[in-house]
C-alpha cells in the first residue's frame, strides 16, 4: 500500500457513490475535494464540505496511518491548523487541533472490501504481466483511448522539445545550429546517438558551415572528430580523409575528443557510423539550411529532398575502411526519413512555433498521422493485446504509455488505469 492510493482515491472521488462517515459518525458529503499540493502543506488546500451538519471550508491531509500525523510533526506545524478532514487508511491514533478538539478522520479502509484490494494489487502491482493491465486492456473504450493517446503523444513531444528547447540555449537560439545536432544524434541511432551527439557540440557549428561546398571535407571532419581515423592508417581513402581532418584541426584550432568508440557490434551494414556519417556530410553538402526548409514546408512531401542523399563515392563500395563490397549507392531509406521526421524535424517545426510564435503547430498531428506506425518490441506487444496502430502518432503514444506508465507502474496516473480502477459498490 502506497500513499498514492490515497491520493488517487480521494483527488478522483472513486468512492463518492459511497455514504462516507467520520470514524464519529458524521456524515460526510464531499462538495470540492481540494487542489492537490506538493509543497510543505497539506495535501490537498481549498477543500469543501459538508460534515455532519456543518459547511466546511479548508486543507485535507492524507496519511496511511493516522499516527503518521504525529510521526510527520504536523501538530507543531501551524499550516495543518487548517485541515479539515484527516483520510487515513487506518485509524491508529486519535489527533486533534491545538485547542484539543478532534480532527474529523476518514477511515478508507473499512469502504474497499478485500476483493477489490485483491483485484488492484494482483492484476496490477504484483503479478508479471509485461504491462500490469494486460488482462483488462481490451476493456478500455475505444473512444476514451483516442482521446488518451493525443494526450500522450503531446506528452512525448514535450518530453523531445525539453531537449530541443536546452541545446537552443546552449547555442543562443541558433535554430540552425540546433537542428545540426539533432539530426546528427539521430543519424546516429540508439546505439551511437549519444556519443554523435557529442561530438556534434564539441564542434563549432560555423566550422560545418564553412566546408558546406566541400563534401569531403564534412566527411573528413565527422569521421575524425568521432574517431573513425584513429589507429592505423591501413587505406589510401583513410589516409586522403586524415590530412584534410589535421589541416582541419589547424585550421580552425580544435583537439581530439578523447575516449570515441562508436560501436559497430549489433548494427546492420547499412547503419554502420561509417555509412551514416557519410551520408549526413553528402546531407549538409546538399542542404546547407535545412532549418529553413523544413520551416517553408507546408507538408512532409516537401522535405522528401532528404531521401535523395546518398554517399561518397568509396563508401558505395565499402562499410568498413578495409574491406571492399559490391557497389550500392546507399541512400537513405524511407523508413529512415520517417526516423527523422517523427524524432527531429517534426518535434522541432513544433518547438520553434511553440517559442517563437506562441502557438502550437496546428498542423502536427496531420503531419505525424501521414507516417506508419512504427515497428518495433514495444508496438509488437501491444499489437499482440490487441491494440490496432494506424499511424506513427498511435506508436509514439504506446511509447509513451510503455516507459512513463507501465513500466514505472504509474496505473493510478494512467487514463487506462483510471478506467478500470472502480472501487465502487
Amino acid at each position: 500500500m502506497k500513499e498514492d492510493f490515497l491520493h488517487y482515491l480521494w483527488r478522483f472521488q472513486k468512492l463518492s457513490r459511497i455514504p462516507l462517515k467520520t470514524t464519529s459518525g458524521l456524515l460526510i458529503r464531499v462538495v470540492n475535494p481540494g487542489l492537490p499540493n506538493t509543497g510543505e502543506a497539506p495535501d490537498f488546500t481549498h477543500a469543501k464540505m459538508w460534515i455532519g451538519e456543518t459547511l466546511w471550508a479548508g486543507a485535507v491531509e492524507l496519511h496511511l496511518s493516522a499516527s503518521s500525523w504525529h510521526h510527520h510533526l504536523h501538530h507543531l506545524d501551524r499550516n495543518y491548523d487548517a485541515v479539515i478532514l484527516h483520510v487515513v487508511w487506518e485509524n491508529d491514533a486519535e489527533v486533534c487541533y491545538p485547542s484539543g478538539r478532534l480532527i474529523p478522520c476518514l477511515e478508507m479502509s473499512k469502504y474497499i472490501t478485500a476483493q477489490k484490494m485483491e483485484v488492484y494489487f494482483n492484476s496490477f502491482k504484483k503479478m508479471p504481466h509485461w504491462i500490469p493491465c494486460e488482462k483488462h486492456f481490451d476493456s478500455y473504450p475505444d473512444f476514451q483511448w483516442h482521446n488518451w493517446k493525443e494526450r500522450l503523444y503531446f506528452e512525448r513531444l514535450e518530453q523531445k522539445t525539453q531537449l530541443i528547447f536546452d541545446l537552443l540555449k546552449v547555442n543562443k537560439n541558433n535554430w540552425e545550429a540546433t537542428l545540426f545536432e539533432l539530426l546528427v544524434k539521430n543519424f546516429g541511432l540508439n546505439q551511437n546517438g549519444n556519443l554523435f551527439l557529442k561530438w556534434a557540440q564539441y564542434l563549432p557549428f560555423s566550422i560545418i558551415q564553412k566546408n558546406t561546398a566541400e563534401p569531403d571535407m564534412l566527411e573528413a571532419l565527422f569521421m575524425g572528430i568521432s574517431g573513425l581515423q584513429q589507429g592505423e592508417i591501413n587505406s589510401p581513402y583513410k589516409k586522403h580523409l586524415r590530412s584534410h581532418y589535421d589541416y582541419l584541426k589547424q585550421k580552425f584550432g580544435f583537439d581530439d575528443i578523447l575516449g570515441m568508440k562508436l560501436n559497430f557490434k549489433g548494427l546492420r551494414p547499412s547503419n554502420f557510423p561509417t555509412i551514416r556519417l557519410s551520408q549526413l556530410a553528402q546531407f549538409y553538402h546538399q542542404n546547407p539550411r535545412p532549418f529553413a526548409q523544413l520551416m517553408e514546408a507546408k507538408k512532409p512531401k516537401d522535405l522528401s529532398w532528404t531521401r535523395e542523399v546518398g554517399v561518397s563515392d568509396f563508401w558505395k563500395r565499402h562499410y568498413t575502411f578495409e574491406r571492399e563490397s559490391a557497389s550500392k549507392p546507399k541512400r537513405l531509406s524511407q523508413s529512415f526519413f520517417e526516423l527523422l521526421m517523427i524524432n527531429t524535424l517534426i518535434p522541432l517545426r513544433f518547438a520553434f512555433k511553440q517559442k517563437q510564435l506562441g502557438t502550437p503547430d496546428e498542423q502536427v498531428i496531420q503531419w505525424i498521422e501521414s507516417f506508419p506506425s512504427e515497428r518495433n518490441s514495444i508496438t509488437k506487444g501491444f499489437s499482440q493485446l490487441g491494440v490496432k496502430m494506424a499511424s506513427a502518432l498511435d506508436s509514439q503514444a504506446l511509447l509513451q504509455l510503455k516507459n512513463f506508465y507501465c513500466d514505472k507502474k504509474r496505473c493510478l496516473r494512467c487514463a487506462v488505469g483510471f478506467y478500470l480502477f472502480d472501487f465502487s459498490p
